[in-house]
């Protein structure tokens, strides 16, 4: 099929306008983060938003790839999730729109592209897909041990915390305050369960 014609060339735009705002809504939620004095978390969510920009350039490449100089501009039409809250809050609603992405959205343009020809397009998307769903965990699991509020403490015995300023370890049940080494707030420590 040819890819000025095709729904791939339509869906990977698509991706690329989703994944664009995902980048943007997770820089604002690490904002939000950091300002509450979550540290980690707020590095962990930036992360997540590179991730993003970087299946936005996959998808922009590829467009340009199968394009090539011929594309100006793309129309597409699309709902695109804004809704926001507390942090909480907004951890849950990334999640879903993780869940929907992984489940639904990439692997229905992977079977589109398939279907087109474009079996490499198909495997980005199947690609993209999986790291949605590690991003989807990821959410559930802030939102889980935050809404319970043990986002610092262990359930299961002690732990090794780890300060993520200065790299101090403490052994405990939950992270300290404050860091006895460097004084960061116990935003910049999380459970390094490398050491546990």
């Amino acid at each position: 099929m040819d890819f000025q014609q095709s729904k791939t060339k339509e869906n990977l735009a698509r991706g690329f306008a989703a994944e664009c705002q995902e980048g943007a809504r997770y820089q604002f939620m690490a904002k939000m983060a950091q300002q509450q004095g979550y540290q980690y978390m707020s590095m962990l969510i930036r992360t997540l938003a590179h991730n993003e920009m970087a299946h936005a350039q996959q998808f922009f490449n590829k467009i340009v790839e199968l394009g090539g100089t011929n594309i100006q501009n793309i129309e597409i039409t699309a709902g695109y999730p804004f809704r926001s809250g507390d942090l909480c809050e907004v951890l849950k609603i990334e999640a879903n729109n993780e869940q929907m992405s992984a489940e639904s959205i990439y692997p229905s343009f992977a079977d589109t592209a398939r279907d087109e020809g474009f079996k490499d397009v198909a495997d980005l998307f199947d690609m993209v897909s999986k790291v949605e769903r590690t991003h989807q965990r990821t959410l559930e699991k802030l939102h889980e041990s935050l809404s319970k509020n043990i986002l610092y403490k262990s359930n299961n015995g002690e732990h090794a915390f780890k300060c993520d300023e200065c790299g101090t370890i403490i052994r405990d049940k939950c992270a300290p305050k404050t860091c006895p080494l460097c004084k960061m707030g116990q935003g910049y420590f999380r459970i390094d369960f490398s050491l546990n």
